[in-house]
């Protein structure tokens, strides 16, 4: 059963954050820049990261390896294409720049479940969630020919590989309000999120 020593944590940071008005990365969350909580969560288990960002952007500092969007504003494929090459192990856990609840305990139920699998993509409050997936690196070259066909979205490429959606039913034995399921796009976003953290 495949577990975090099989995986490289990947972290898409090249969006526009144009709904946020400033890029994600940098958002102050409790004291510390969005990009840089994120990959210390990653990090208490995952020895090797990987972050993706827009070609020219300046990011935090994080310990990880950083790779560059050959085109910005691509979607997230495009980075899955830079990303999953960059990768020493078999599997990726790719999360987004948004997500401030991320789970470790998440990462490892996917994990178990892809022995078997190219993609393991949480189905959460009826809607797949393909930046908090694990990913086989084996499949970039399939990525890479999705983009080429100018297919761009992640839906695109669930056809052509071996996956696995992970139930909510499964997801609530690991996060049973679906807290690493909050993503941020938008100011309301954030600022409900920033409550949601000091509640608890």
């Amino acid at each position: 059963m495949a577990s975090f020593t099989d995986c490289t944590g990947v972290i898409l940071a090249g969006g526009r954050s144009s709904r946020m008005g400033t890029a994600k990365a940098w958002l102050d969350f409790e004291g510390e820049p969005l990009l840089v909580r994120i990959a210390r969560r990653l990090r208490e288990e995952l020895t090797e990261l990987v972050v993706v960002r827009a070609p020219g952007q300046e990011l935090p500092r994080v310990a990880a390896l950083s790779v560059a969007d050959r085109v910005e504003g691509e979607g997230p494929l495009a980075g899955l294409a830079v990303g999953l090459p960059a990768t020493r192990r078999p599997l990726a856990f790719v999360v987004s720049c948004d997500v401030p609840f991320v789970s470790l305990t998440v990462a490892r139920g996917l994990l178990g479940l892809a022995d078997e699998y190219d993609v393991v993509i949480p189905r959460w409050e009826g809607r797949l969630h393909p930046l908090q997936a694990v990913y086989r690196a084996a499949i970039a070259p399939l990525v890479e020919a999705q983009l080429a066909a100018g297919r761009r979205r992640p839906a695109d490429l669930y056809a052509h590989v071996r996956m696995r959606v992970v139930t909510e039913e499964e997801l609530a034995e690991w996060d049973p309000r679906g807290r690493s399921f909050v993503n941020m796009n938008t100011r309301a976003e954030y600022e409900a999120a920033l409550t949601m953290s000091r509640s608890t």
